[in-house]
Formats: structure tokens, C-alpha cells, sequence
């Protein structure tokens, strides 16, 4: 199973512009149903992939569940990057299975829904009910 994460292009250019200020922003995670293919040079925002997310069940709700910055923008001289972390993220199947899904895409709640990019899982994803899902070291790395 090969993970694949993917930034799109209108992040970089919201960026490049301080229209994002990551460490003080809301952020949540958004599945994505099966077959879903992210397109960093058209899915910029969560209008952009809407369509193509898995619908309410078991738990999950129609627009992404939250997510909380873990480490806001610390310094990584090994690395020679900036980086921003997010809090590991658990979803349990509650009373229904969640649908499948293939990827997660992560969006700016506070940057008008803006989508920052996308974490592809390789295969499809089935939460069976009562079972967990855990979404973990999700970062983004500014060179």
C-alpha cells in the first residue's frame, strides 16, 4: 500500500501571498470516496472536492471532522524546513460503518475552505462498525 501526500497548487500560491496563517487557523480532515483521484491543480478548495466525499454515516459527518494543530510551526534545522503538525486523529464507526473511502484531504476551515492537500491511502478504507480508524504524523513541511 503506497501513501501519497500531495499539496495543491492554490495553497502554495495562498501562501506565498500570507493569505493562510496555519498557526492560528481551524482546520478539519474530509474522506473521500472510492476512486477519488486529487488534482493539485483543481481542487482548491472544499467546493472543489465535494462531491466526491464519502456521505454522513457511522459518525462521520458531511464536511470533515476537526482537527487540532499538534506543533505550529517549529523550526526544523535537520530537515532545513519549516513544519506544522497536526494532532493524530482517531475516527470510530458508531451505530453504521463508515463508507469506504481512499484519501483525506485536510482544508482550511478559516482560509475559505481551502483545500491544503491531500493524503491518498492507496486502497480503500472500510471502518466496520464499532472498529477505528487512526490518521497519524499528518504534517505539512515548507522548504
Amino acid at each position: 500500500m503506497a501513501i501519497t501526500r500531495t499539496v495543491s497548487n492554490e495553497f502554495k500560491f495562498e501562501s506565498g501571498k500570507a493569505s493562510v496563517n496555519l498557526s492560528s487557523d481551524t482546520f478539519k480532515i474530509v474522506l473521500m470516496a472510492s476512486g477519488f483521484t486529487f488534482d493539485p491543480d483543481t481542487h482548491g478548495d472544499y467546493a472543489d472536492i465535494s462531491a466526491s466525499e464519502i456521505t454522513s454515516a457511522g459518525g462521520y459527518t458531511v464536511g470533515g471532522e476537526s482537527i487540532t494543530v499538534d506543533d505550529a510551526w517549529a523550526q526544523d534545522n535537520t530537515g532545513n524546513r519549516g513544519r506544522i503538525t497536526w494532532a493524530d486523529k482517531t475516527l470510530t464507526a458508531s451505530g453504521a460503518a463508515f463508507d469506504t473511502f481512499c484519501a483525506v484531504c485536510i482544508i482550511d476551515v478559516t482560509a475559505s475552505n481551502l483545500v491544503i492537500g491531500c493524503i491518498e491511502l492507496g486502497q480503500d478504507i472500510d471502518i466496520p462498525d464499532g472498529s477505528s480508524f487512526q490518521l497519524q504524523d499528518m504534517a505539512y513541511n515548507k522548504a
